[in-house]
């Protein structure tokens, strides 16, 4: 077996991971900086969308931003935070506010109100004399499930909660479209305010190719993925998530190359990943894009249907394994008509399939789902993880 394997850095590959370079995002990036350069200067806040479809980088787009900002302005002698929080991981503004008040302060903000933790942060910044720049991101899979709009009109009227905090807190809507802001009622749109928007078009090949060769040559060894392997990998992309499915193939091929000892990640590596990686109807599975409570209720779906070995499961049955599911993770689990709009959801997305028959509804999933399970893990993992 190789001493030393193909990778030299395989974080590189993984979704958290903010590159030096954003290939073909570089007139965004500047874009944003413009914007926020009064930030670090002056005594304003800006609030701005980035919106885009899934794969268009929206979010390593704002972890850049936020490290280059956080950089210039220290060395300008000025403080400024950056916090990103995924909203499909908060369900109440509660969570929302504890993440934040212990992402800029490191205490820990449970059993305070959501008013309290957001006063306690403010509170710091002014202390601090520090900026934050705050990027909800996924703002739209929370407010089309229907949760609490409070914190959109919390943030932006800090002020109002401490007067020595206006201009401290500078917003970044994160969403894959703007639809989402027409559930908003009158008075949270206006405190939402005039806020500019970019959008992020879908990668080409040309581009998903430039971005996984270059996401590449930071992760493998030289000469560990040939050039014809990125092309293979760019090509099948394209049709299951451009550069997010790439990066999957690249991170898993090199696994497999890696254990089976070859020093070069071939084909065949490549081939054998893309079959074994869950698909729907509408590309490969991305768990983590989806809400906690459709989490924990495909956990429950899935883990139902390994117990009984039956190829569906009544709504009964899979509201009862949802409620378990609930409690061992201790999370509230919502009310049945919730559900019900969630299992239409999983369904439109090909995780599950919806069977209607004599009048009753049954739960099943069309492939085996043993790898799906191991993702929901991580992903539970991280978004369970106490904030």
């Amino acid at each position: 077996m190789s001493r030393l394997g193909v990778f030299k850095n395989r974080r590189a590959l993984l979704h958290d991971y903010t590159p030096e370079r954003l290939p073909h995002r570089e007139r965004e990036l500047a874009d944003l900086k413009r914007r926020f350069k009064p930030v670090i200067h002056e005594d304003v806040n800006v609030k701005i969308h980035v919106y885009g479809r899934i794969g268009t980088g929206k979010t390593v787009l704002c972890n850049r931003l936020g490290v280059d900002l956080t950089r210039e302005a220290a060395e300008k002698g000025k403080r400024l935070k950056y916090v990103n929080i995924n909203l499909a991981y908060t369900p109440k503004p509660y969570h929302v506010m504890s993440q934040l008040m212990e992402k800029v302060t490191g205490l820990s903000g449970q059993g305070l109100s959501p008013e309290d933790a957001l006063l306690n942060t403010v509170k710091a910044l002014v202390e601090e004399d520090c900026k934050l720049v705050l990027a909800l991101d996924e703002v739209d899979t929370y407010i089309n499930e229907g949760r609490d709009p409070k914190i959109l009109y919390m943030l932006p009227r800090v002020h109002e909660l401490k007067p020595e905090a206006a201009g401290r807190i500078s917003l970044i809507y994160i969403s894959r479209s703007l639809e989402w802001m027409r559930r908003l009622d009158a008075a949270t749109l206006d405190t939402l305010g005039r806020a500019a928007a970019i959008h992020l078009e879908k990668y080409s090949l040309k581009e998903v190719r430039d971005i996984t060769e270059y996401r590449a040559e930071e992760a493998f060894l030289p000469g560990a993925v040939p050039e014809e392997i990125i092309e293979f990998i760019s090509q099948i992309s394209m049709n299951y998530g451009g550069v997010r499915y790439a990066l999957e193939l690249l991170l898993e091929a090199g696994g497999l190359a890696e254990a089976e000892g070859a020093s070069t990640v071939k084909a065949e590596h490549v081939r054998r990943v893309h079959y074994s990686i869950p698909k729907g109807v509408n590309g490969a599975f991305y768990p983590s894009e989806l809400s906690l409570h459709k989490q924990l209720l495909l956990k429950a779906i899935m883990e139902g249907l390994k117990a009984t070995g039956n190829p569906y499961l009544t709504l009964e049955d899979v509201y009862s394994s949802y409620r378990v599911t609930c409690e061992w993770n201790m999370r509230e689990p919502e009310d049945e008509q919730t559900i019900r709009s969630y299992l239409k959801d999983l369904s439109l997305d090909g995780y599950i399939l919806i069977n209607r028959r004599n009048g009753e509804v049954y739960i099943g999933m069309e492939y085996p789902f043993e790898r799906l399970a191991e993702i929901i893990e991580e992903t539970l993992r991280e978004a369970l993880r106490p904030s």
